[in-house]
């Protein structure tokens, strides 16, 4: 019987033993709600929306690494721990390494049986946790308000596109995309994943000439999206979305790409302009870093970039600071 996976992967269910030799029931049977493999559709769908779009395509990819290492059937506290501990030697982060044990765990809860993951597996992690704290820590690269407006100016340009360049017709309309690309990256604080989930019903006019709105349905910080999450986008972000509306204006995706994707295009984008060394992390740090520099406070800093608490904004914006404090203004 196959369970439901919430694009996890559809694994075999592995079904516990008594010491008798009997089938122990999962925790949903013994619930009254049957096997999960029967649940209807429509509940699986609800079960699905329980944990956020990037928090599933993470653990997806997790899941996918790991079951292409060790057959499910074979999943145990050792093998996953030898796991965890190849992915650290090859470099990953203690946070993306992290991932494989909470999808493993999460994977085992919806089908109702016990997680392979043991106290091997927990005590290689926290190991992994101790000596690596520093990997993976480095802040991306701030980009400022001035490269942002560059890369807006230029994104029409054509480009070399395999052997030849790009027509000035494909330049337009790829050049629109890019510019409401950066714009929303930069002036939203919008993360990769949520541009890729943006939708056009999602972005509104607004009551200032030249904005609009954006809502922000879900995020890393709000995955069950139930605190309202408005932000701002204008000039030239606002004209480019235009540019690139549909007619039906309500329909779909805005851009239907997706996050690894829309990496590239910034950094691509960001090539075309001259700036090199940056990613789309890139744009949240130098807005909370620009707004920082031109006088606002955190809390309206917060708000801008969705930050739900002042811990990142301090973080992003310690070199602004530091250029409005006390040397830079007395020595």
């Amino acid at each position: 019987m196959l369970y439901f996976n919430t694009n996890l992967g559809a694994t075999p269910m592995r079904h516990l033993t008594n010491p008798d030799g009997s089938r122990k029931t999962p925790a949903l049977e013994r619930a009254g709600q049957g096997p999960v493999g029967q649940v209807h559709e429509y509940t699986k769908a609800l079960i699905g929306k329980s944990i956020a779009d990037n928090t599933r395509l993470a653990y997806a990819a997790a899941l996918n690494g790991l079951d292409a290492q060790i057959p499910v059937d074979r999943q145990d506290d050792a093998r996953i721990a030898d796991h965890l501990a190849a992915l650290y030697r090859d470099g990953r982060s203690p946070a993306t390494i992290a991932l494989v044990v909470a999808a493993v765990q999460f994977r085992a809860k919806i089908a109702g049986t016990r997680s392979p993951v043991g106290e091997v597996a927990r005590r290689t992690l926290a190991g992994i946790r101790k000596e690596g704290r520093d990997r993976g820590r480095g802040q991306a690269r701030a980009v400022t308000y001035d490269q942002v407006i560059r890369m807006q100016a230029v994104a029409g340009q054509p480009r070399r596109r395999g052997r030849g360049m790009e027509s000035p017709e494909v330049a337009t309309r790829r050049g629109a995309e890019d510019a409401a690309l950066v714009g929303l990256a930069f002036q939203a604080g919008l993360r990769r994943s949520e541009i890729a989930a943006l939708r056009w019903a999602d972005i509104q006019p607004s009551g200032i000439e030249g904005a609009v709105l954006i809502h922000v349905r879900a995020s890393k910080t709000d995955p069950a999206g139930d605190r309202t999450d408005i932000r701002m986008a204008k000039n030239g972000t606002a004209e480019a979305l235009e540019a690139i509306r549909p007619g039906d204006g309500e329909a779909g995706l805005v851009f239907g790409l997706t996050p690894g994707q829309i990496n590239r295009r910034i950094q691509a984008a960001a090539a075309a302009a001259g700036i090199d060394g940056i990613s789309a992390h890139s744009f949240r740090v130098g807005l909370a870093s620009e707004l920082t520099a031109r006088g606002a406070s955190t809390t309206e800093t917060m708000l801008a970039g969705g930050w739900s608490t002042a811990r990142m904004v301090a973080h992003y914006s310690a070199g602004a600071k530091a250029e409005r404090g006390a040397v830079a203004k007395y020595l």
